[in-house]
């Protein structure tokens, strides 16, 4: 008898041991949650745009997704909303059942399955699932913003046109990604005025080559002296106007082209490469999800000032075994090797930003070595777009915008990038370490097998 209720008693001690490491394991699992997305294309993660975004909302947002309950695609709008919800307490969701709520559709104006309609503050903006999640951020984006925010790109000098399709001469793509982010895009002009408009939040100077006039310069002056923010991005042949003016900021362009053999794509020119962030990383290339792509592109070295009031930020340079040469050194093939005592080896800057303090305001000038990165053809490679659209978040004051986008396309199904080094890993791998691994097990088989008689 006394053995039966002390074999009771075990089982009940042992139930309820085991109900309670169940309870400790939920309530660690639920605050401890991972998931492993092992789709192609990350239908169930959220790009690191999209979640410093939503982290960085500042007031309420609410959502009312407008579906058919019937649908497959609704597992997969609420699992976004629900992961969305995860990361910050300002943001709120509803599933609402159109053919349940057609009075409700009508007064949002949600005429399709999949309609999303974000609202905060008396802001209302909608769009639709199928869009993708870009158009998801970007209209949360829209209804949170207190103001419209408008990019000027400058023009008169020979800038790159935003309303060209050439893909390696036109800069259309921009205009797509800068509305993408809610930003007006509007061109500028400054000889009629000679001032720079007071609802500027950037000033794109895109690939000038013609010089500027005293007046322009004058103007865009008074436009960082009064805390504005310039985008300047220079190529090689750039406006010599320019040069002197930057250095006035603490931004020092000489005569010297950035080559980086080991960064350069598998096959191609040493003049097109990929950048690498510098020892402190800038705040606008941590989230860019993959090395920018420079072509041609001019050393870019920015200096501080105390007495000037100058702060000085490096953003991209080459690697280590890159280095600087003058154009008259580069052959029409586009080949050049390094000579100690001509050029300056690397790492060697080619984007900055200087932070000018006047008073208490704080103008902000940031200066790329290369225009052609965010053409047409090289808008959408590497790293480009991230890197030019988190430059304006960052001029603009919208560091809550900062992120990778999700890629438009399958990673490697359109394009395949490499760079020399990766190259010759995969060549050593191919040619010698693989076949002989294979000629090794056949020669140790062999061996065994005569052993054996």
């Amino acid at each position: 008898m006394r053995a039966n209720l002390r074999n009771t008693l075990k089982l009940i001690i042992g139930t309820l041991g085991f109900l309670g490491l169940l309870v400790a394991v939920q309530a660690i699992v639920s605050h401890n949650n991972h998931r492993l997305d092992l789709t192609p294309e990350k239908k169930f993660t959220l790009s690191p745009r999209t979640q410093q975004v939503v982290k960085n909302l500042k007031r309420d947002v609410q959502v009312l997704a407008f579906i058919n309950s019937d649908r497959q695609e609704n597992f997969f709008l609420e699992d976004m909303l629900g992961r969305m919800a995860n990361l910050s307490p300002h943001f709120h969701y509803s599933l609402i059942d159109m053919n349940r709520n057609p009075a409700l559709a009508r007064q949002y104006h949600a005429v399709q399955y999949g309609t999303l309609v974000f609202e905060s503050d008396g802001q209302r903006k909608g769009t639709l699932m199928s869009s993708g999640e870009s158009a998801v951020v970007s209209t949360m984006i829209q209804v949170t913003r207190s103001g419209e925010k408008v990019v000027y790109f400058l023009t008169g000098h020979g800038e790159g046109d935003l309303a060209n399709e050439v893909p390696t001469e036109g800069y259309m793509k921009l205009r797509g990604a800068l509305a993408d982010e809610f930003y007006q895009v509007r061109t500028l002009s400054l000889t009629p005025s000679g001032a720079v408009p007071e609802d500027a939040s950037v000033v794109v100077i895109l690939g000038p080559k013609a010089q500027f006039l005293p007046i322009e310069l004058s103007a865009l002056e008074a436009y960082v002296q009064r805390g504005g923010a310039l985008f300047i991005l220079l190529d090689t042949n750039g406006s010599p106007s320019l040069v002197p003016f930057l250095e006035h900021y603490g931004v020092h362009l000489p005569d010297l082209i950035a080559v980086d053999p080991g960064k350069r794509l598998y096959a191609g020119e040493v003049l097109t490469f990929r950048a690498s962030a510098t020892a402190r990383p800038h705040q606008m290339i941590l989230s860019v999800n993959a090395p920018p792509i420079f072509s041609l592109a001019r050393v870019v070295e920015v200096r501080g000032d105390e007495t000037k009031g100058i702060i000085a930020r490096p953003i991209l340079a080459t690697s280590g075994e890159g280095f600087a040469t003058a154009p008259q050194n580069i052959t029409k093939a586009g080949t050049v090797a390094f000579v100690a005592g001509r050029d300056i080896s690397g790492p060697v800057p080619i984007a900055g930003e200087v932070a000018v303090q006047k008073g208490d305001k704080l103008g902000r000038i940031v200066v790329f070595g290369d225009a052609d990165l965010a053409n047409n053809a090289l808008l959408d490679q590497g790293g480009n777009k991230d890197l030019f659209v988190n430059a304006v978040n960052w001029l603009a004051d919208d560091p809550g915008q900062i992120g990778a986008r999700p890629e438009m396309q399958q990673s490697g199904v359109h394009q395949f990038y490499m760079s020399a080094e990766q190259g010759r890993t995969v060549l050593l791998l191919s040619t010698a370490v693989l076949p002989g691994f294979f000629l090794l097990v056949g020669v140790s088989i062999f061996v065994w097998r005569r052993q054996r008689g």
